[in-house]
């Protein structure tokens, strides 16, 4: 009986070293969300994380009909998306979490592009002032742009 449990506790203990080394690069979750690392043709322009989401006061209204029905997934894949604002006003651009929620990122300098590290899968929305959805995209490139015009 004493070698049973022996090895029980052996076995408990390889899984375990076996796990953590095998965790040596993690799946995105919750805690590890996109970057919000910035790199931008003009990047004094692209304001970072420095807004906060507006207030809740009911659903959004959208212009893009898949926004409320679909969440960032959990990646391995890094990306980049490059967004490009070829319009005259600025514009706000958002990551949409694990539970289909808007995070804002940054807001976007007319006539200006922001480089995004993200994840392949994840979902991003660029809004107008009003919060108004412009484009809905998942990153499903590692390089890849977003015009906005």
């Amino acid at each position: 009986m004493k070698s049973v449990i022996g090895y029980l506790i052996l076995a408990l203990v390889v899984a375990t070293v076996i796990g953590f080394s095998l965790n040596i690069t993690k799946p995105q979750t919750a805690n590890n969300a996109p970057s919000a690392d910035v790199s931008s043709s003009t990047q004094a322009e692209a304001t970072v994380g420095a807004e906060a989401q507006p207030p809740d006061n009911g659903p959004l209204q959208s212009g893009c009909p898949q926004e409320g029905h679909i969440k960032s997934p959990s990646s391995f894949d890094k990306a980049n998306i490059t967004f490009d604002n070829q319009t005259s006003g600025d514009l706000k651009v958002y990551w949409i979490d694990f539970n289909g929620n808007r995070k804002f990122y940054s807001t976007l300098k007319a006539h200006s592009s922001l480089n995004q590290a993200t994840w392949i899968g994840h979902v991003w929305v660029v809004a107008d002032q009003m919060e108004q959805c412009l484009k809905l995209h998942s990153a499903n490139a590692i390089e890849q742009t977003l015009v906005i015009n």
